[in-house]
């Protein structure tokens, strides 16, 4: 059940996708949480480090996928603790959710429902929520 506290994290995800991302179509931010509320790592979807956010890169669609980090991949490798739920602006895509998977220690993914982006990703959703559902890891979206 989604609450107060899980819609603070959603909407510090919001912001860190809209401050920091530079991806002009679609702004994605996560943030990982442990065990106590403390415990925070943010991410957002953009190219790693040391590698330069150019407008060719970025505006060509094909080269901007092949070479943008996840904000859920970002957050995990930004966390120094171990990580139990993950908050991230669009619900994680197939691959998000192996990369979510192989953290071992994850038991929760909170997203904000998004109809468009969800209907237009709708083949890989559906793969993370099965493997999700699978591993035993609970996954919940919301609006804000």
């Amino acid at each position: 059940m989604i609450n107060q506290t899980d819609r603070k994290f959603l909407a510090t995800a919001e912001a860190i996708g809209q401050i920091w991302s530079k991806d002009p179509s679609t702004r994605v931010g996560a943030v990982a949480v442990g065990n106590t509320k403390n415990q925070v790592a943010f991410g957002y979807n953009g190219l790693p480090p040391g590698i330069a956010d150019t407008d060719e890169r970025l505006q060509n669609r094909d080269l901007k996928l092949s070479l943008t980090l996840h904000a859920e991949e970002n957050a995990l490798a930004n966390a120094s603790f171990v990580v139990r739920t993950v908050y991230v602006t669009h619900h994680p895509c197939a691959g998000c959710a192996l990369r979510i998977l192989a953290k071992r220690s994850v038991r929760r993914v909170v997203y904000i429902v998004r109809p468009d982006f969800d209907a237009r990703w709708a083949a890989s959703l559906t793969e993370a929520r099965m493997l999700f559902e699978e591993a035993g890891v609970q996954i919940e979206g919301c609006a804000l």
